[in-house]
């Protein structure tokens, strides 16, 4: 993904580790099935025409979730083993589809790039490595029983509520700042969520800011990161603050 003009800057956020307790939320290609999650209809969507040439299956979903009828999206890309290690390459591909549904594209999509699966959560669709499936030691598949958000007003906020919300020992891992508007509502947010895995409540979290938000978990096993966008119109910007417990912090 190329962002013109875009500064990254890290601010460190401690996770804590939970027990190995949890499985991803959804398969290929399945809808989730979580009481009160609604039906999607974009999924049946027809996508006239879509083509890829030399370019990746990030690309790709970008290209996706801005047709007519936007989504949300949450990639995880494939970490490197240390943030010093060289960059992983994504394949590239060229090939073009005609009159086939968001689903049929999602779909294609995974094949081409074969190291990624896709599933639903309410209305995001989270696109995840292959081999996160069974892993029940990998951070986003771990699951909080009941989770307390009071009185958020960022995207930082919510992050830090799983923070203190997961069991410990903790682990780093850092928010990433994108240059641009940020559109999160300013009256203060209050919810509790129950028996959900961290990566549905980063889809909960990324939604509130907006009906199309996107979000890209990446980096390194010793230096995770988490960015947020939405598609509408570009880019936006994540309030800078250090998002570790105040007992953390040097």
């Amino acid at each position: 993904m190329r962002l013109p003009g875009a500064n990254l800057k890290y601010a460190a956020l401690l996770f804590l580790i939970a027990l190995p307790v949890a499985m991803p939320d959804a398969t290929a290609g399945q809808q989730s099935k979580g009481k009160g999650v609604p039906e999607n209809k974009f999924l049946d969507a027809q996508v006239p025409e879509f083509e890829l040439h030399n370019q990746t299956l990030v690309d790709g979903l970008w290209k996706l979730a801005r047709t007519p009828m936007p989504f949300a999206f949450g990639l995880e890309k494939v970490l490197k083993k240390r943030l010093s290690d060289p960059e992983i390459q994504d394949p590239t591909f060229t090939f073009q589809l005609k009159n086939k549904t968001v689903h049929e594209v999602l779909d294609a999509l995974c094949q081409m790039d074969p190291r990624f699966s896709w599933s639903m959560d309410g209305a995001t669709v989270n696109v995840f490595p292959r081999a996160v499936v069974n892993d029940p030691a990998y951070l986003l598949n771990r699951k909080l029983e009941r989770f307390e958000l009071k009185n958020a007003t960022d995207v930082q906020d919510g992050l830090l509520a799983i923070v203190r919300q997961l069991p410990p020992p903790l682990e780093q891992v850092a928010n990433a700042q994108i240059g641009g508007a940020d559109p999160y509502p300013p009256e203060p947010w209050t919810a509790t969520l129950e028996n959900l895995t961290v990566r549905q409540v980063v889809n909960r979290i990324a939604a509130h800011g907006g009906p199309c938000g996107i979000w890209i978990f990446g980096g390194a096993n010793d230096f995770r990161s988490f960015g947020f966008f939405n598609t509408n119109p570009s880019p936006w910007l994540l309030k800078s603050k250090d998002s570790r417990p105040e007992d953390a912090r040097p």
